[in-house]
């Protein structure tokens, strides 16, 4: 993996981390997209580029305007991550 590579999934994995502490790690669960950002440091491109990353996945998904939710799906990811200490290995 380079390093280029290894930065994409460390935003990926701190967006999808901040997204499951902020939604009290539940599933459809709603929280504003700009919170995630703000709490996770990411600028508004790179906290885009994961939102899309999950979402393309069906990790995530919008529930309203602004507001995303972790599907069951990605629930189960977070739990997965959160158990291993986030580590960037593969699931």
């Amino acid at each position: 993996m380079n390093v280029s590579t290894q930065t994409v999934h460390n935003l990926e994995h701190a967006y999808l981390r901040t997204l499951y502490e902020l939604a009290e790690k539940k599933a459809k669960s709603s929280v504003y997209h700009g919170e995630v950002r703000t709490e996770a440091g990411l600028s508004e491109d790179e906290s885009e580029r994961a939102c899309d990353f999950w979402a393309d996945r069906g990790i995530l998904e919008w529930t309203t305007l602004g507001h995303i939710a972790l599907t069951h799906l990605g629930l189960r990811r977070a739990e997965h991550l959160a158990d291993r200490g986030w580590s960037l290995a593969p699931f």
